[in-house]
């Protein structure tokens, strides 16, 4: 229990680090300065800087998942499912910033076999979305000329809150994941107004 405490910490100082400076930018001494040890005694905790960063996105897009299925459970109109999918999502991001932060900016610097986890992991991500949007057309609530496309532009919508979101700001997460709610039914919902061609 002790071990995994102190790894949580480590993953945590990483994960404020690469934030802060990026991946390539922050060495492990850094990371072992930021919690008080060696380099050394790190390498006990973890292998490597790269095993650090897949840690963090990996716990963090599994968090999202879980998030985003406790959000929908139990959901069966797509209209009402979209706008839960949409508000945990965007309290995901501001509760998660700078996880979310992290695995947007340094996917990149994962290698294999880490990159192709997070990779399938926002597969299964996006894949509940468009669900989502293929029940709600199919029941002709929703219209999208790219269901694929569509889910992707409300994703990085609620991905962006991640970059400006602050604690102290004019609304609170909850707020917010309301307001963004209703942005994405106002963009697939039939009787809105069409899309520019």
């Amino acid at each position: 229990m002790a071990n995994q405490k102190r790894r949580d910490q480590i993953a945590n100082a990483a994960l404020i680090l690469f934030d802060a400076r990026g991946y390539h930018a922050t060495s492990m001494e850094d990371i072992a300065k930021a919690v008080g040890m060696r380099a050394s005694s790190l390498y006990n905790h973890f292998r490597s800087k790269q095993e650090l960063l897949a840690e963090v996105a990996i716990n963090a897009m599994e968090e999202l998942l879980r998030f985003n299925a406790t959000a929908i459970a139990g959901i069966d109109n797509p209209v009402d499912k979209l706008a839960a999918a949409m508000r945990s999502h965007v309290i995901f991001h501001t509760t998660h910033a700078r996880a979310a932060r992290v695995i947007n900016t340094e996917i990149g610097s994962l290698e294999e076999p880490h990159h192709s986890v997070v990779i399938e992991l926002r597969r299964d991500y996006v894949s509940r979305w468009m669900k989502i949007v293929h029940d709600g057309m199919a029941t002709g609530v929703f219209q999208a000329n790219d269901v694929k496309i569509s889910c992707w532009a409300l994703i990085d919508m609620g991905i962006g809150v991640s970059k400006w979101y602050a604690d102290d700001g004019q609304y609170s997460p909850e707020e917010l994941g309301n307001m963004y709610a209703g942005f994405a039914l106002q963009q697939l919902l039939a009787d809105a107004p069409a899309e520019a061609s």
